[in-house]
């Protein structure tokens, strides 16, 4: 019988996949929280997870060393060199193994605009008019439950997008009409974008630089400018739109700005009016 292994399962993003799998789709899944507890041969699949911790990728690689002949999964970032390791790593193990890519999901992608959203009234990014084959997380959660429940997909690489590239001035009038409320997309350079994270996110820069200014720079440069028909092809149906997406998840978007924060919004849209590449 099919039962599935998924590593750091106290992860917030895992524990999630891990609830869905389970709740959703009826895939047999145990949490592994301490590699010590590891019991080789016990599962037909094991899911390698890389959260962002420095050790991550140690734990990765010392995980698929310790298995047996478990049909390994991993769920890889193509921009990220440590998933690059990992994959090579898991390639030239021995298990069975597949890898799933997705292109840019909106789960995460999507994450940081709401604050923006709430004190100003726009979203900055530095990507254009780039399209982005945006994915939901919850079609890779239906990708990895089909591979599971079928078995097979041995040595293959799936390269998994929504139904379409969409830019981010049409990404935010998608979402402008999700909260109807009307928001705008400001287009800056990177050295703005950094200043104003580091400056009113209190972030760290290497942290920006490696976990977002890297995505954003990969979008602008068209690499995530990609459409495939797969997660239909291996799930049967269709994946979920943009629009879609924000439909469902409009509630954590909705919240309004203070008197105070449309005031701010108004300056930050007169300062940056000419870097304002659409508008919701």
């Amino acid at each position: 019988m099919a039962n599935l292994l998924v590593s750091n399962g106290d992860n917030e993003f895992v524990g999630k996949l891990i609830e869905s799998l389970i709740t959703k789709h009826g895939v047999e899944v145990t949490a592994l929280i301490d590699h010590g507890d590891l019991e080789p041969g016990s599962h037909s699949h094991v899911l390698v997870t890389m959260p962002t911790d420095a050790e991550a990728t140690t734990r990765a690689k010392a995980l698929v060393d310790a298995l047996d002949d478990e049909h390994v999964l991993f769920i890889a970032n193509e921009l990220d060199p440590e998933h690059h390791e990992v994959m090579d790593h898991i390639k030239a193990a021995g298990n069975p193994w597949t890898i799933v890519h997705p292109v840019s999901m909106m789960d995460f992608s999507f994450a940081a605009l709401p604050p923006q959203i709430q004190m100003a009234g726009v979203v900055f990014g530095i990507s254009g008019n780039a399209p982005i084959g945006f994915v939901a997380a919850s079609d890779i959660m239906r990708v990895l439950a089909t591979i599971i429940a079928e078995g097979g997909h041995a040595g293959q690489e799936y390269v998994c997008t929504g139904p379409e590239a969409i830019d981010m001035p049409t990404v935010v009038a998608h979402l402008s009409s999700a909260i109807g409320r009307s928001v705008d997309y400001i287009d800056l350079d990177e050295d703005e974008l950094t200043k104003l994270m580091v400056q009113y996110g209190r972030q760290d820069p290497e942290v920006i630089e490696r976990l977002i200014m890297s995505h954003l720079r990969a979008w602008r440069d068209g690499r995530a400018d990609v459409v495939t028909t797969t997660v239909e092809e291996i799930t049967g149906q269709q994946p979920m739109s943009v629009a879609q997406w924000f439909a469902e998840h409009s509630d954590d978007f909705a919240k309004g700005p203070s008197l105070a924060q449309r005031a701010a919004g108004a300056l930050v849209k007169a300062r940056y009016k000419d870097r304002i590449l659409g508008s919701g």
